[in-house]
């Protein structure tokens, strides 16, 4: 595997240096300083896997990527000080990433993640760069055979099936996803979701209304029926008050 460091700071390419030639040695590695170098290096060693620097002297590498559009034919690993914005934007669009200082056993379980996956697909650098000019609008989604790219607002409910999420869309199509419903109640809860049940999570915009019989139900504007756990209904009333005003 031929692997890309795009980093301005001296150190932290030497640690990654090290770390890959420890757990990886049979990998092929290169280094740039910064944005610049980087797109030079991505067109010129064609590489399998780059950890990427968020902020360098000459740029971003949001800026490299969008330099790169078109040439995404690698995995991506961000390699950032923590930075909750630009974390979001990572969980949105399924790309990896790692915080500084760079943690050896971090860096050893995102390479073999990054090993198993196919190379990025292009949605997933759509999304990002997306998202990370402002609140995230789309998610990204994939299976074992596609990738979606959704706006969030398209969402109308997911369940919990075992350790899978089942998305249900405004257009009426279904997408089961290989991630808990707790992964995806933490990205959403901020776009106007509500988790109603253990197994249940709602997008606020499709409710029509609370139906109180049968232990409580609320009812989407598609006719869907969803259950509400009895220690849900009181703070789905005040959500729901929030979410009008």
């Amino acid at each position: 595997m031929k692997v890309a460091l795009i980093d301005d700071e001296q150190p932290v390419r030497e640690t990654l240096q090290s770390i890959l030639e420890y757990y990886f040695p049979e990998f092929k590695v290169k280094e740039a300083t910064g944005v610049a170098e980087g797109v030079e290096l991505i067109k010129d060693f064609s590489p399998d896997l780059i950890f990427l620097d968020i902020k360098m002297g000459d740029g971003t590498g949001f800026d490299l990527l969008n330099r790169v559009k078109g040439q995404s034919n690698f995995q991506l690993i961000f390699v950032t000080a923590h930075n909750e914005y630009a974390v979001k934007a990572f969980k949105f669009s399924a790309i990896d990433y790692i915080l500084k200082p760079v943690d050896p056993d971090e860096v050893n379980q995102a390479v073999k993640k990054a090993m198993q996956n196919h190379s990025l697909d292009e949605l997933n650098i759509q999304s990002l760069l997306t998202n990370q000019l402002h609140e995230p609008e789309k998610i990204v989604l994939s299976d074992n055979h596609n990738i979606y790219l959704l706006d969030i607002k398209d969402i109308v409910k997911c369940n919990s099936v075992n350790n899978y999420t089942q998305f249900f869309l405004s257009d009426g199509r279904e997408i089961i996803i290989s991630k808990t419903l707790k992964h995806y109640e933490d990205l959403l809860k901020q776009h106007g979701f509500f988790r109603t049940h253990q197994s249940h999570i709602i997008n606020l915009r499709y409710f029509d209304k609370y139906d109180k019989k049968e232990g409580g139900e609320v009812v989407l504007k598609d006719g869907s029926r969803v259950l509400v756990s009895s220690r849900k209904r009181e703070e789905l009333l005040h959500v729901l008050r929030e979410f009008i005003s």
